[in-house]
């Protein structure tokens, strides 16, 4: 059984204006320690899917399950990531990270202690007591996602965690995000706009059609696994996987 399965959701946005449809019979699967990138154009309707997921939105038609469940049973499951890492400047470090356990009044010793633990694995136990401006882009990524791990969700959801680095940053940041949820054996849904990003870091990319949105292709990704994303950049079957989605997202940018 897939960890995650979208069976016919569609969603519509009402308006004054009238109905708008985001989203029409989208239909996919996200198998268990899965990482899952999602391409399409812009304002097609990718976020949508992410905030559906995140129980922020409810489907105008379909179902979506994890771990066999309908959504609405399998709360806190899933965590989203946001584009920004939305760190508190009045709070350490420490405290950004325990965010999600105080709120949901769940802070027990032994979830400070797996806080503790990943801060230290991940280089940022001497950064504990910090606040978020003394740290780099690449570090705060870091603190940012490990708040997003310390409540233990089953299904990661990222969006676009990246678009706000410099190059340099976003390409190491890249390498840091996809060794860690590996390392946690973590299942996860990247929304990008890169393809790049998409494809190095991905086990399978899903390519969306245009507003409404629907599932036009799916890519099984055959890179070597073992490799960081910059890394599999430089294998000689990622440009062919390249060219194949830019066609098939290339009519979008003419």
């Amino acid at each position: 059984m897939a960890l995650l399965e979208l069976k016919n959701v569609s969603h519509i946005y009402h308006s004054p204006e009238g109905e708008t449809w985001a989203l029409k019979d989208v239909n996919f699967t996200v198998e268990e320690r899965e990482f899952v990138s999602i391409v399409g154009p812009s304002g097609c309707g990718k976020s949508t899917i992410l905030a559906i997921l995140a129980g922020l939105l409810t489907p105008s038609e379909g179902d979506v399950t994890i771990g066999g469940k309908p959504l609405t049973e399998a709360k806190g499951t899933t965590a989203l990531m946001p584009q920004r890492d939305q760190l508190f400047e009045w709070r350490s470090i420490m405290r950004n990270v325990l965010l999600g356990p105080e709120i949901q009044k769940n802070k027990s010793p032994e979830i400070v202690t797996y806080a503790k633990t990943l801060l230290e694995k991940y280089g940022l136990s001497e950064f504990t007591s910090k606040r978020p401006s003394e740290l780099s882009g690449g570090m705060r990524q870091r603190a940012a996602l490990i708040r997003t791990l310390v409540t233990s969700p089953k299904l990661l959801l990222l969006d676009e965690p990246f678009s706000a680095l410099d190059f340099q940053t976003r390409l190491q940041v890249c390498d840091d995000v996809s060794d860690i949820l590996r390392q946690e054996n973590k299942t996860a849904i990247l929304v990008t706009h890169d393809i790049n990003e998409a494809i190095s870091m991905s086990d399978k990319v899903i390519v969306l059609t245009e507003r409404p949105a629907s599932v036009k292709k799916l890519y099984s990704i055959d890179l070597d696994k073992n490799l960081p994303p910059l890394k599999r950049r430089e294998q000689k079957s990622f440009a062919v996987y390249f060219r194949r989605i830019w066609k098939d997202l290339e009519v979008h940018n003419e």
